[in-house]
């Protein structure tokens, strides 16, 4: 009598086992519309093994773990979604450096570069990239400058005038400040796209020193003062010629040796063209 007890319990079992089998089969069916890939189950225990190869429909890539080097999370309407990056639009040109590529009216290209100097050498490096990469139509300086060499300003003067005969419009700006030989290069852009903020300061002054060296002869103050003499009627050729100040104002304002002025006032000489919108 207990054996058969025995018998009839591997039975119930059994057939539990079997109910059991068949509920799973059904879920498992029924996710899959009916039908089961049987491919990544065991055929005995029917537990997964493996997950399915999945693949970006855009990129039909496999690996997941490189999903984000070319998708983005972002909003869009509201909800967080998956989204290609965009192309960085500087992809494919190897600028040079300290510039940025920017863009204006909409879709002209334009190379970028703040001059915290007066660094005649890199303004060369931009002009030959430029000339070499003619989609770029527009050159724009900001000037954060403490000021330099004159002769180094003269440099970068003539070569952005050059660029500017060639066809690229010259842009200048200044923020903060462009002081003693960075207002030279901020008159130096195109009359009409020289652009400064209203609280912004610039600094005009008259040579008072120069050496490229040194004379010991009793005529080394006479020939010092004339060359000064010659180095500033220079300067003051060129504001003349590029703003609205006159001989007499130049002559009054930098015999100060340091004339202060703001973004505002600065329009207002004809240094600059208007205010940074």
């Amino acid at each position: 009598m207990r054996k058969q007890s025995k018998t009839d319990l591997k039975i119930l079992l059994v057939i539990i086992a079997i109910i059991a089998m068949l509920g799973l089969w059904g879920k498992i069916a029924n996710a899959n519309g009916g039908s089961v890939d049987m491919s990544n189950y065991d055929t005995i225990t029917l537990t997964k093994t493996s997950d399915p190869a999945p693949y970006c429909p855009i990129t039909k890539m496999s690996d997941n773990d490189s999903c984000l080097k070319c998708h983005v999370l972002k909003k869009v309407d509201g909800k967080p979604t998956f989204a290609l990056q965009e192309i960085p639009r500087d992809a494919g040109y190897d600028l040079p450096w300290g510039t940025e590529m920017v863009t204006y009216d909409e879709d002209k290209l334009a190379l970028y570069y703040v001059n915290t100097s007066v660094n005649c050498d890199k303004i060369q490096d931009i002009r030959d990239y430029m000339y070499d990469h003619p989609e770029f139509t527009r050159f724009i300086m900001e000037i954060q400058s403490p000021g330099g060499s004159v002769l180094s300003a003269w440099k970068a003067v003539g070569i952005l005038r050059e660029m500017a005969n060639r066809g690229i419009e010259i842009e200048t700006r200044c923020y903060g400040f462009a002081l003693s030989a960075g207002g030279i290069l901020l008159t130096a852009g195109d009359v009409g796209k020289r652009f400064v903020n209203p609280h912004a300061e610039i600094m005009l002054h008259k040579v008072w020193t120069f050496a490229m060296f040194k004379l010991d002869d009793p005529d080394t103050a006479e020939d010092q003062a004339a060359l000064l003499k010659h180095l500033q009627d220079n300067i003051n050729d060129f504001f003349i010629s590029r703003t609205r100040l006159t001989k007499e104002q130049l002559a009054s304002e930098m015999f100060k040796r340091d004339w202060w002025m703001t973004g505002r006032e600065a329009v207002e000489h004809g240094i600059a063209d208007g205010f940074i919108q």
